[in-house]
This record gives structure tokens, sequence and C-alpha cells, in this order.
């Protein structure tokens, strides 16, 4: 027996308006999944981020931190005055902010400085007041002081540097003459091509022991010589370009073996052969 089924009414289900924006929203972004844990996480970023620029700009970044003057130590000017040297720091840290040229770039600093000026060893930069940096240079060592009449020279590594009269730095270090012919010289990069500087410190202090008592250490540029002043009215010449260990043996031979050796007013070791020796009363 067949049965009829009646078919029921269609009836269309209502939605709000926000259901339907939603499901718009997913249609378009299928992936997206947003989440309020990183919407907060995101926010506090960015306002800590507002805040330590706020922060930096407020203190590091100052206007009052950035340098308009320099000033340098007494000590360091007494010590070394060299216009060109103060001028190169000024050129590298004024406009700039204290603490970047203090903290972060000083490396840099000194480096660059080195480069023209390799006796420079640190540099202490430290702000007295707003708008300025006091600068406090200190210097490595020289390895030897030449002194030509009223002027003298530092020579250290491979560089060689004019010291002022009215510098006080380095008075103590071992020092070398050269005679007042050479006044004309600017520096010392001409004599050590005749003899190499390492070989010329290391044979001045050679010297300098050997004879302890010396008056004065004059070294002869063009001759490769050097003259001991013994005392007042006796001289011993030595050839820097001769072996110096066979001269002073000599010299000991000739004090312990003749007799008026202490009469002598010229003793020159180096003109001749190894084995023999100019001897003037």
């Amino acid at each position: 027996m067949a049965t009829l089924v009646r078919q029921k009414k269609f009836k269309k289900k209502k939605r709000n308006k926000l259901t339907k924006k939603i499901q718009r929203t997913k249609l378009i972004y299928p992936k997206l999944n947003f989440s309020i844990k990183w919407f907060w996480i995101f926010i506090l970023i960015v306002i800590f981020s507002y805040w330590l620029f706020f922060i930096i700009n407020n203190t590091i970044f100052k206007p009052e931190n950035y340098i308009e003057q320099i000033t340098y130590s007494k000590a360091s000017v007494d010590n070394y005055d060299d216009p060109y040297l103060y001028k190169k720091i000024s050129d590298l840290i004024k406009y700039e902010n204290y603490f970047v040229v203090s903290k972060f770039r000083k490396s840099d600093i000194i480096n660059q400085i080195k480069s023209e000026f390799p006796l420079v060893k640190d540099l202490e930069i430290i702000q007295p007041a707003k708008f300025t940096a006091s600068v406090r240079v200190d210097f490595y060592e020289p390895d030897i002081v030449v002194r030509l009449w009223d002027r003298k020279f530092g020579v250290f590594w491979r560089y060689n540097f004019e010291i002022f009269s009215w510098n006080k730095i380095w008075n103590w270090i071992f020092s070398v003459e050269i005679p007042q012919y050479t006044t004309w010289i600017d520096g010392l990069h001409w004599m050590f091509f005749e003899i190499p500087q390492d070989k010329f410190i290391f044979d001045m202090e050679t010297i300098a022991q050997w004879f302890p008592w010396y008056k004065r250490l004059v070294y002869l540029p063009w001759s490769s010589m050097t003259v001991v002043f013994v005392s007042d009215n006796k001289r011993v010449y030595l050839n820097n370009k001769n072996s110096l260990t066979w001269q002073i043996t000599n010299y000991n031979l000739l004090q312990k073996y003749y007799d008026e050796a202490n009469k002598l007013r010229i003793i020159d070791l180096g003109s001749l052969e190894w084995n023999k020796i100019i001897v003037r009363q």
C-alpha cells in the first residue's frame, strides 16, 4: 500500500548582522587566527619601545650632551703641545654626542689619531659641564731622544717627531746629540737612511753601557761615526758600520796595556781596520 509523504515548508533561518559579518570575514581570510594574548604583547612592546626611546632621547641625546667646546688637561699640554695633534682630536669629537664618542666610538677615534701620531697611548674624555668635553692625552715614552742644539726630537717605533722647547715630556729619556751643522733639518727621516733606526738605538744604548761615565754622546751624520766625550778633553770615536764589540775590546786592551792611555785626547777606534787604532795626545 503506497504512503503519501507531505513536504514541509522550508523556513529560512534568520541571522543577525554580526554573525553575517564574522562569516564574511572568515571567507575572505580563512587562515586568520587572532589571539588576544599576542595582541596585548604587541601593545606592550610598542609602549616599551616608545618609553625607551623617550628615556634615551631625553638623557643621552639631550642637546646639552653635544660637544661645542673642548678643553685639554694642563698636564697633557705641558707634556706635549703639538697644535696639529689637538686639532685632530677636536675635529673628531666636536659637535658629536659626548656619550657616543666617550663610550662607543673611543677606540675608533684613538686608532685614527694613532695613524698620524703613534706616540698617543690613550684618551680620557669627560664632561665637566653642559656642551663641553675635557680631554686628557696619555703618551708612550720614546725609545730615544736626539738633541740638536736647542731642539729635541723623539724617536718612537717607526716614527720621529719634534719635542718643542716648552714641553716637559721625556726630560729623563736617554738622549744623543747630533752636531750643529745639521740645524737645517726638520726631522730625522734622512738620518735613518744611512743607519736603520733600530740599529741606531741599539748602538747608542750599547755605547752608553760601555762608557757609563761619558759626558756627551754625539752622532756624526754622513760619517757613521759616534763620538763619546769621556771628559772635556778626551774623545773616543766609534764606527757604527763596524763591529762595536771589536772596537770596545780594542779600547779596553788599549787602556790595559798602554801606559799613557790616560793622557790620550783622541782615540779613534773605527776609521781604520778592525785591529788598528788612531791615537793622539
